[in-house]
């Protein structure tokens, strides 16, 4: 009988009570440590742009090469080589716009005041995890739980 009571106790619901008082809606990072961050991302904004100028280049060389080559018979093999090196560079462009697309946003929380809080849970997310994924919204558990 004192177990249903210890479960139906107020006790037990204060840390559910709890979680949701502790909802944040600004960051708990000091201007110093939001401009690290900052720096951090645009940094790797900067490599991500490079990257991207890179891949492109080599596509559109990589097209003009095709067209003064066009009067020339191919091997099957080689087409099929080529097709597929193409795709895989459109994928790494594809990868790319979609991080530069998260750091944005991870700067756009910086300007806001809101860097460094989970999106799902409202909670702070740990700056070990921010230092080692600067662009990230949530905490680690709503990251797992995402596959």
């Amino acid at each position: 009988m004192t177990i249903m009571s210890k479960k139906t106790s107020p006790v037990q619901e204060s840390p559910v009570e709890s979680t949701e008082e502790t909802r944040l809606t600004r960051t708990y990072l000091s201007d110093e440590e939001l401009e690290h961050f900052r720096q951090l991302l645009l940094k790797r904004r900067d490599e991500v742009l490079r990257d991207l100028d890179i891949l492109r280049s080599s596509l559109s060389e990589e097209s003009v090469e095709d067209s003064i080559n066009s009067n020339y018979s191919m091997h099957m093999a080689d087409h099929g080589t080529e097709t597929m090196d193409r795709e895989q560079r459109f994928m790494f462009i594809a990868r790319d716009e979609k991080y530069l697309h998260y750091i944005d946003q991870a700067l756009d929380r910086i300007r806001n005041k809101t860097y460094g809080i989970c999106t799902k849970s409202g909670k702070p997310i740990p700056k070990k995890r921010l230092e080692a994924v600067p662009h990230t919204s949530v905490r680690i558990e709503f990251k797992q739980t995402k596959k």
